[in-house]
């Protein structure tokens, strides 16, 4: 006994040291503008930081609402660890306070090394550059990859046959000129989602259909209230179907908070597929503020889309580091593309975007707006079609011109005025 006391106690240092080697290395990202995202919830965990540099550095929590809260310093040469949350941004300043870098913490304990050498930030380094229609088609393929990687859905996308939806009906409305039914589908096999759909009453053939995308604060249910635009497209013989897109956490610790975001989008345009009422050719869809944000993601990561009009959201990654929620910001987001190279990816589908001459000055102004779309429309050139193009700068602020998105819709999905 006394042998095997001595045994183990001799193990004891090296199990140790396997367990510490065992810990995750998290990504450094450097920043090459703004600040890092904001932290969202997640179970507790810890990572350890290790100053590589020769200098004294700062470390900052972000938190929930983007903000920074001062951690202290760390000398050169020094580690510290530090309990957290998975999903955390940790963010590395030098002695002055200039944000160098930041790290997201996992699930799993994780090593936060900062190199010795700060690796020289790049921007947009996957940005479109006109050339031939081959070239542009290609640059599409390769940056939705790369994109669907980041949002760490690529497992999802790569799919050759869509996941069973399981889809269940809790409720039917007769709403008068159409049925409005409240149901859930599979996500993922391991989550279940709500959404609202709308059949119209008079369904003669195929109808087409439109992806409803509430903004910040918005559920399934928003963008039909008030009469708003989704129960008009309903009035007017479109199926629509709306889910939750502002959720600020992950329900799979190993996704992103975007990448769940437009996961479960794309697995509304799964059902609206799937349903016999549905010409799967004349599917679109339409958002406004966050819902316009993702009206952007959606079309320009699933090609069934075909055409999309995106409200309130068209401007710059400038723009939205500062007076602004930074949940579009995700790990290497800034490093590869501008909101204007993922409006690309639509191309040449139709693509409408609105922004209000009354919008606040820090939001998204028409002329950040004009920028942003000097910037998509080479692709519609080089693609032959500039015509399916548009942009509606309109009086009101930060809302959606629906007579503009009737007559968008109208024209590209088949259901003219």
């Amino acid at each position: 006994m006394m042998r095997l006391a001595f045994i183990l106690l001799a193990l004891t240092p090296v199990l140790a040291a396997q367990e510490k080697a065992a810990q995750d290395n998290l990504p450094w990202h450097a920043l090459a503008a703004g600040l890092p995202p904001a932290t969202i919830s997640g179970p507790p965990t810890s990572l350890t930081f290790h100053n590589r540099t020769g200098q004294p550095l700062k470390i900052f929590w972000v938190k929930y609402n983007g903000t920074l809260k001062a951690y202290g310093e760390l000398q050169a040469g020094a580690t510290r660890e530090q309990q957290t949350t998975a999903n955390s941004c940790w963010m590395v300043a030098d002695g002055s306070g200039r944000p160098l870098g930041y790290f997201q913490a996992t699930p799993r304990p994780g090593r936060a090394i900062i190199p010795a050498r700060l690796p020289v930030p790049v921007l947009r380094s996957r940005k479109y550059t006109p050339g031939t229609r081959q070239e542009a088609i290609l640059w599409q393929k390769k940056l939705r990859a790369s994109l669907a990687r980041l949002m760490k859905m690529e497992d999802l996308v790569a799919q050759d046959t869509p996941l069973p939806l399981n889809p269940t009906a809790s409720s039917t409305e007769d709403r008068g000129k159409f049925i409005l039914h409240e149901m859930e589908i599979d996500s993922t096999p391991g989550n279940r989602i709500k959404l609202v759909l709308t059949v119209p009453k008079a369904v003669t053939g195929t109808c087409p259909a439109v992806v409803a995308i509430a903004g910040h604060s918005g559920t399934r249910h928003s963008c039909y209230q008030d009469r708003g635009f989704a129960t008009l497209l309903a009035e007017k013989g479109y199926v629509t179907i709306s889910t939750r897109i502002s959720q600020h956490s992950v329900r799979e610790q190993q996704r992103t908070m975007m990448g769940e975001r437009l996961w479960d989008l794309m697995r509304c345009v799964d059902l609206l597929v799937s349903r016999r009422e549905v010409d799967p050719a004349r599917i679109g869809c339409a958002g406004n503020s966050l819902g316009g944000e993702m009206a952007m993601w959606l079309a320009a990561m699933d090609e069934r889309i075909a055409a999309t009009m995106s409200a309130g959201f068209l401007t710059s990654m400038d723009q939205l580091e500062e007076n602004h929620c930074r949940c579009w910001k995700f790990p290497g987001l800034r490093e590869l593309v501008e909101f204007s190279d993922i409006y690309a990816l639509t191309a040449p589908r139709p693509l409408m975007c609105q922004n209000g001459l009354q919008e606040r000055p820090t939001w998204f102004t028409v002329p950040l707006a004009r920028e942003a779309l000097a910037r998509i429309k080479p692709i519609y050139g080089v693609l032959g079609a500039p015509e399916n193009l548009e942009f509606v700068a309109h009086e009101g602020g930060h809302v959606i011109e629906v007579p503009a998105l009737l007559t968008f819709l109208g024209k590209h999905l088949g259901r003219e005025e």
